[in-house]
């Protein structure tokens, strides 16, 4: 919950509404009992009663104020915006009822007219005021809700062109093309049919790319589809270097995640691990519960990190972040490194 300072507006506000209060309470009274009264009053007696009502003013909304603080600490508005509005609005009457019934114990002078018709008056008027103030509190909370949602969309939708940027680099890198299109040069003469599906899944990963670049979420089906054609690359240029095993599952249809989080995640393995055919990189990617998908290798480390360690896993965090929800579980020991992501239901 955000934090305000309220001080301009207790100086410039509790005044003003004062004089609103006082202006209201003359009003809603006939005018020959507001002219018999004021025919008594001495010029302090007006100055008072119109310290009276800049008081109440004050009342009325510092009680506000320090409710919601209150409220906001041990009963917030988030998910019971009704319970919350009935309480705050209920214990504000109460305590300014109590502020009126203590008020008007003190023993005025009679021309001042404050009998029982003037503190059922002022009483409606707190009521009025305190539903008000309510319904403003709840209009900020809505305001700084949507103003959240509205930044964390833009840093999301930052974070997500970073994350295509970033595999785009990748894909672009002056290495990787060349050693596409020397894999495929070498396909065209022994593996015509090799080379074919070799250029069709290439053709692919940019295509999935390039159509999802602005998605924050995307269906996990699709995403495995992905990560299949791009292993696949990678399998034909190391061969028994890199073995994958996807395990397959029922309740994928109905969960999603973040675009080329799987890509990170496999481009991370790839970068940090030394690897041959005698002693392969093994990638396992499963489903233990239904709820998480855990990509899972072992560990052969290179000697000297790669710049950009651990980015990609750091722009998986914030994307969760940004998203409500679980952050990713990662595993890191002598033997194996593993991450745990949390899947995102489709209906929610």
């Amino acid at each position: 919950m955000h934090k305000h300072s309220y001080r301009l507006y207790r100086i410039y506000g509790y005044p003003g509404f004062g004089v609103v209060l006082y202006l209201i309470l003359v009003l809603i009274n006939p005018a020959t009992r507001v002219f018999n009264s004021w025919r008594y009053y001495a010029f302090g007696d007006f100055i008072l009663e119109f310290m009276f009502s800049v008081a109440y003013a004050g009342a009325l909304f510092e009680t506000g104020i320090q409710l919601t603080a209150f409220l906001n600490k041990w009963y917030p508005w988030d998910g019971r915006i009704k319970s919350r509005f009935c309480l705050q609005f209920w214990i504000h009457i109460i305590v300014i009822y109590m502020v009126l019934v203590l008020f008007f114990e003190i023993k005025f002078p009679n021309y001042f007219g404050y009998d029982e018709l003037m503190f059922r008056q002022t009483v409606i008027v707190g009521i009025i005021f305190s539903l008000l103030i309510t319904a403003v509190f709840a209009a900020e909370y809505f305001f700084y809700q949507w103003n959240d949602a509205r930044l964390k969309t833009l840093e999301m939708e930052q974070l997500t062109t970073q994350a295509q940027l970033d595999a785009l680099k990748l894909q672009l890198d002056p290495h990787f093309l060349f050693n596409n299109l020397s894999i495929v040069t070498a396909l065209i003469e022994d593996q015509p049919q090799v080379a074919i599906s070799y250029v069709a899944k290439l053709s692919s990963i940019y295509r999935y790319m390039l159509a999802n670049r602005t998605q924050n979420v995307i269906a996990l089906k699709e995403e495995l589809e992905f990560i299949k054609a791009y292993l696949f690359l990678y399998q034909i240029r190391y061969g028994d270097g890199i073995c994958v095993q996807i395990e397959e599952s029922e309740h994928i249809v109905q969960y999603c995640v973040p675009p080329l989080t799987l890509q990170l995640l496999i481009e991370n393995a790839i970068k940090h691990n030394v690897f041959s055919t005698d002693s392969p990189l093994n990638i396992h990617i499963y489903f233990p519960d239904g709820k998480l998908l855990v990509v899972e290798n072992n560990k052969t480390p290179k000697a000297v990190n790669e710049p950009g360690a651990n980015m990609g896993l750091k722009n998986i965090r914030e994307r969760y972040r940004l998203l409500n929800s679980p952050a990713p579980v990662i595993t890191d020991t002598d033997f194996f490194f593993r991450v745990e992501i949390p899947l995102i239901n489709l209906n929610n």
